[in-house]
């Protein structure tokens, strides 16, 4: 009784040993908090907030937020329309990056830190 006993002891202490290196998960997915603001006059008013994975580009994260259409131009892909309302004419979705305009697509703007990203249908 006292080897079962013993064998039982050595056991448990091995299995709370080896417990903590075990991963169930992937822990180590770093994340950052992306806010995203959509609007147009009276058209859509959209705010949404996501943890979405670091070093993600925007591009991505806001597929991951809203129904989006785009089409590939020689500079990367140009929104062309989000959650239903579309660019047409001469509107485009202006892209602001923490308050101030982008001045690279949406593919360039990498998430690396939390990050405030507003889509504003313009006019030019």
């Amino acid at each position: 009784m006292k080897f079962k006993v013993r064998i039982l002891a050595i056991f448990l202490i091995a299995m709370f040993s080896i417990q903590s290196t075990i991963s169930f998960g992937d822990d180590s997915l770093e994340t950052v908090q992306l806010t995203l603001v959509i609007t147009s006059a009276d058209e859509i008013n959209l705010t949404a907030v996501k943890q979405v994975e670091k070093g993600i580009n925007s591009f991505e994260a806001i597929g991951q937020l809203v129904v989006m259409e785009a089409k590939e131009t020689d500079w990367g892909p140009q929104i062309m329309s989000l959650g239903g309302v579309e660019a047409i004419g001469n509107t485009y979705w202006a892209l602001y990056v923490n308050g101030s305009m982008s001045m690279v697509g949406a593919k360039d703007v990498i998430l690396l830190a939390d990050t405030f990203i507003r889509l504003n249908l313009e006019t030019f």
